[in-house]
């Protein structure tokens, strides 16, 4: 596979040879939980993410040999399309940029919230004033892939795509200093060593992933630039989360939300648990993950409107766009060589 970069060309070799192998670690921070993480003694930190895919999807328009078969409404029973155009599917996702993201948008400024988009880079592209609209409000601008699910099959491959997402974006958003942070759930261990790679050449700092469903509070890994002789800083990991996702409405298997009062239940539930761990001494944090073509219809955008409602009534609740948590959890649980978080690089012998 060929293709051109910064008008020079690139060679996509295949393989998967991975060169960044950190070792499991199935402890963490064990009973020793942090305390006091969040700014002003806050209990919890709640972080609404919102997956800007609309445009990025799989299809023949975007060059694809089929059309896209998830997360959307004809599920389960959609299959893609091979060698066509699906309209239907294509009309689900235009909903999303069409009708979703401004319902979603005049939401969260009725209540002051911020989010982190985990930006499509094609999506950015394709999508009109909304990106630049989405920077100028102040909400965090995270990359969510150059082609949502295309991380690349080889660190060369991996490198040309990271590097097509910090052109898409920025110039989608006029911004020079993004992405500072990546969710890509099917990344591969080349795609994180090539992220900070490339997030070094081009000096715009790497604060956080979010390619992790292992635990309530952020963490820390070992820097994959180890693995080329640099500095071993440190890579924070902040946890996402499939539990309170929009999703669940389409999910084939048992969690399902039939209804907007399934959804709000669901949320005001982990909510309240994690509320309760944070009033004991261990603050936590919460995942919102939303999708504008889900989230943005109607009945559903109320589950949500009243949940924000139901959060807004509570004490010592902070929430926080990823990039503010990751910046408070570097002051106050900063990487360390030595003591509790030596135990997430720890070299464990492999049997």
């Amino acid at each position: 596979m060929a293709a051109i970069y910064d008008g020079k060309p690139v060679v996509l070799s295949g393989g998967d040879k991975y060169l960044f192998d950190p070792p499991r670690d199935f402890v963490g921070y064990g009973l020793e939980q942090p305390t006091n993480p969040w700014p002003n003694g806050a209990k919890i930190a709640v972080s609404f993410t919102h997956n800007y895919e609309e445009g990025g999807e799989s299809t023949l328009w975007n060059g694809d040999d089929r059309s896209i078969a998830s997360l959307h409404e004809l599920l389960p029973n959609r299959e893609a399309q091979i060698g066509k155009r699906d309209f239907l599917v294509e009309s689900m996702y235009e909903y999303g940029a069409r009708q979703g993201f401004p319902r979603l948008l005049k939401l969260f400024d009725k209540y002051g919230f911020k989010f982190t988009t985990w930006v499509v880079a094609r999506a950015a592209e394709v999508t009109g004033p909304y990106p630049k609209l989405c920077a100028d409000l102040g909400h965090e601008i995270a990359c969510h892939g150059n082609r949502w699910s295309v991380p690349g099959e080889s660190f060369d491959e991996a490198k040309w795509h990271i590097n097509r997402s910090f052109d898409r974006l920025q110039k989608a958003t006029g911004l020079t200093d993004v992405p500072t942070a990546w969710f890509m759930a099917n990344s591969t261990l080349d795609t994180k060593l090539a992220r900070a790679e490339v997030h070094k050449e081009r000096g715009v700092p790497l604060l956080y992933h979010s390619d992790t469903y292992a635990t309530d509070t952020p963490y820390w890994i070992q820097d994959p630039l180890v693995v080329k002789g640099e500095e071993d800083k440190g890579l924070l990991s902040i946890p996402y989360s499939l539990c309170n996702n929009d999703a669940c409405w389409f999910s084939p298997i048992g969690h399902s939300w039939y209804n907007a009062d399934d959804c709000f239940d669901q949320l005001k539930t982990d909510f309240d648990y994690l509320y309760a761990e944070g009033q004991r001494g261990t603050p936590r944090m919460m995942t919102i993950a939303m999708h504008s073509r889900v989230y943005g219809k109607p009945g559903k955008t109320m589950a949500l409107k009243k949940f924000m409602e139901y959060i807004s009534s509570k004490p010592d609740v902070w929430v926080a766009t990823r990039r503010e948590i990751a910046e408070a959890w570097r002051k106050n649980h900063p990487y360390e060589k030595e003591g509790p978080t030596a135990n997430l690089h720890a070299d464990v012998k492999k049997y």
